[in-house]
């Protein structure tokens, strides 16, 4: 009986010895793992990740060759910003924001349906009731049609902070016309060709801080600018303390990138233009 009980009591002192001596491995082995993982990552955690690179390549803490800033321009472009290569695999998510040149707009008709149509037309207005777009198709209505946004001339593109509408016709097999209003269209910025154009009241603040939503704006505009390697942008804004906190605010996120600021007090919304290179300046 004594045997027994030894028995036991050796066992009870030895096992949690063995179990606190492979967690103890475990934990080495799993720390171990995930130190090798965070370490190709190090870089971007210890700097922030959009300063420019001339910056980020010349801070003291890190032992860098002296060309180096030169060899970076060369691979991966004159228009290189922004020190985290994988900026372009996370989707920037704009509420109400079209890329027109990857995207259409929906017109939700789908409460204008009718049985007995024949064929149908839908006009888009613009703000001063003007037919901007017609859009036509036969047989029944189909619930959504989408627009890309462009005018009836394709030169033409809406244009952001004004509210346009449709209207919809609709011709009957026995020859008849019904004609319904449909709801205003709004949208709160578009991108295009080598503009991105954005209300002014979705990115106009008068705080010091930029807000999420300000900074996703901000974010696509330098995504396009990356995607396309232009090296200019001017932007245009009602006021020119507008147009200026955004030049601010992107020129201390991007390298080798000119930045111009036009004043336009008729403008409702702030456009940024890109081109690959800066007009000359009359002398």
């Amino acid at each position: 009986m004594k045997k027994i009980l030894t028995i036991l009591i050796a066992v009870l002192l030895i096992t949690p010895a063995v179990l606190l001596a492979q967690g103890d491995v475990g934990i080495q082995k799993i720390t171990e793992a995930g130190l090798l993982e965070k370490k190709p990552q190090a870089f971007y955690y210890e700097i922030d990740p959009y300063q420019p690179i001339g910056i980020l390549l010349g801070t003291n803490r890190y032992i860098l060759d002296d060309n180096l800033i030169t060899q970076v321009e060369k691979a991966v472009g004159r228009s290189t910003f922004m020190a985290d290569p994988n900026l372009l695999r996370f989707p920037v998510s704009l509420n109400n924001f079209y890329d027109l040149d990857k995207e259409a707009l929906t017109l939700d008709v789908s409460r204008y349906q009718e049985r007995g149509v024949s064929a149908w037309e839908v006009q888009v207005l613009d703000a001063r009731g003007m037919t901007f777009r017609t859009l036509k198709g036969t047989g029944s209505l189909p619930a959504s049609i989408s627009w890309d946004g462009r005018g009836d001339e394709p030169t033409e593109v809406m244009a952001v902070g004004d509210i346009y509408s449709f209207i919809v016709f609709l011709t009957m097999r026995d020859g008849s016309d019904i004609r319904k209003i449909g709801r205003p269209i709004e949208v709160n910025g578009v991108a295009y060709d080598s503009i991105v154009a954005v209300k002014e009241i979705e990115v106009a603040s008068y705080e010091p801080v930029v807000t999420p939503k300000i900074a996703r704006y901000y974010l696509y505009v330098l995504n396009r600018l990356k995607e396309k390697n232009y090296s200019y942008i001017k932007i245009r804004a009602s006021s020119m303390w507008t147009g200026q906190s955004i030049a601010d605010y992107l020129s201390e996120r991007l390298y080798n990138v000119k930045i111009d600021v036009e004043e336009d007090p008729e403008y409702a919304r702030v456009e940024f233009v890109f081109s690959t290179r800066a007009p000359r300046r009359s002398r």
